[in-house]
């Protein structure tokens, strides 16, 4: 594990990314100073005052620092892919990892680790003191209802939030709070479509905006302050409208297919996202349930259950293009489940058809392989661990020549 240090990490970004990082970690610098004087000044920024360039990082950032720290230098942490990299991964400052395909590794230097040890759990105590983190929540979660909000449109719900929550608000404090916000400095946007403020979920501006002028959404939704909080909390992996009547039934079915823990926490975030683009029927939509642990357990039925649960939860909750409002509510973007009805009947004659055939009832498994490292052969007294088929992706058809899907036939029972 070769280590990189601060200074060649920071020798490796152009000029104006170097301002740009300087500028997100409120560091002030002087546009005409050279790179190289630029790299000196920033690498000492860094080593010798950790606690102030900390508190400019969005909340998330600053627990995956801890995080790391907890578990100590050079020690590799296995996490899942989130849908946006943080901004202390994508400067190298946190290492990171991603050649195996299953896994995100991150961890951090010895270097890092001696600078920001010490004052981690103090600026992390001070961003919840000082309603920092709060605000931040409250911002995301404006952004993760609507995706895409004009700048001054995003101002005003703030602005309405702050004055409801606030029984002394202070503007000047919280004009200060936005304006040093690393959030507004990572997610405003000023080009063709104007000035706006971004969900960090969101991958494709321009198809949000141009979906908005093809439905002629005009207007937003309003929210509550308890809404857009919700929608902020538990970055990278956020989840909106879980505690409707929709998304209580969700998490359930989700329950009782088998994701608990952070699996679950994923399954439920998958899903809100994959909502966003769903328009008629969707396979990705329902991902999460062919991916979740019980889901070869499933006959037929409880399969066309739970796929309702999750197109009535898509059709509840807010949709980006549609500015906040739901596909229930405008009858626009609805997801169609009833095309698993259809794919169900067509499998079934296909099993039907398949049984009766003379190639179906003799069909076997190909010989299984040995995996380096364990037995050589088969004739062991116990079972070699190891042993795999040939790889059938759970949609493909199945080898056997059923003509079903293998997650719908000898998947069910070799998975």
């Amino acid at each position: 594990m070769k280590e990189r240090t601060l200074h060649t990490i920071l020798d490796g970004f152009g000029k104006p990314e170097l301002e740009d990082l300087a500028t997100l970690l409120g560091r002030d610098v002087n546009p005409k100073t050279r790179k190289s004087q630029l790299v000196e000044e920033m690498d000492d920024y860094l080593k010798a005052e950790p606690r102030r360039w900390m508190s400019h990082l969005l909340e998330r950032d600053v627990r995956l620092l801890k995080n790391l720290v907890h578990a100590g230098p050079e020690k590799i942490q296995y996490m899942d892919f989130a849908d946006y990299p943080s901004l202390l991964e994508v400067t190298g400052i946190v290492e990171s990892d991603d050649s195996d395909e299953n896994y995100h590794k991150v961890w951090i230097s010895r270097e890092v680790y001696d600078i920001v040890s010490a004052d981690i759990d103090k600026v992390i105590r001070s961003g919840e003191k000082s309603g920092q983190y709060e605000l931040e929540r409250v911002c995301l979660g404006y952004l993760n209802l609507y995706g895409i909000l004009p700048t001054e449109r995003f101002l005003d719900v703030v602005m309405e939030w702050y004055e409801q929550t606030q029984e002394s608000p202070d503007y000047d404090r919280l004009s200060r709070m936005l304006a040093q916000s690393p959030l507004v400095k990572m997610y405003r946007y000023n080009d063709r479509w104007g000035d706006y403020v971004c969900s960090p979920c969101v991958e494709n501006i321009d198809e949000i905006f141009s979906r908005r002028e093809e439905l002629k959404q005009r207007g937003f939704e309003k929210f509550t302050a308890a809404q857009a909080r919700e929608a902020g909390s538990g970055a990278p992996y956020f989840t909106v409208g879980m505690k409707t009547q929709a998304g209580m039934q969700l998490e359930q079915m989700y329950r009782r297919v088998g994701y608990e823990g952070f699996e679950l926490v994923k399954a439920q975030h998958d899903t809100w996202v994959e909502a966003q683009y769903t328009e008629g029927i969707n396979d990705a939509l329902f991902q999460p349930l062919i991916d979740s642990p019980l889901y070869p357990e499933l006959d037929d039925d409880s399969w066309l259950a739970c796929c309702e649960i999750v197109a009535q939860y898509a059709d509840s909750i807010p949709k980006w293009v549609l500015c906040g409002r739901t596909a229930a509510d405008t009858g626009l973007l609805k997801a169609d489940w009833s095309i698993w009805k259809t794919r169900m009947r067509e499998e079934k004659k296909a099993a039907e058809a398949a049984s009766a055939s003379e190639d179906y009832p003799h069909w076997t498994m190909p010989e299984p392989t040995i995996t380096d490292g364990f037995a050589t052969d088969l004739n062991s007294d116990f079972l070699p661990m190891g042993f795999a088929i040939p790889h059938v992706a759970p949609n493909d058809p199945c080898p056997c020549g059923s003509g079903l899907r293998y997650c719908r036939c000898h998947g069910k029972y070799l998975s």
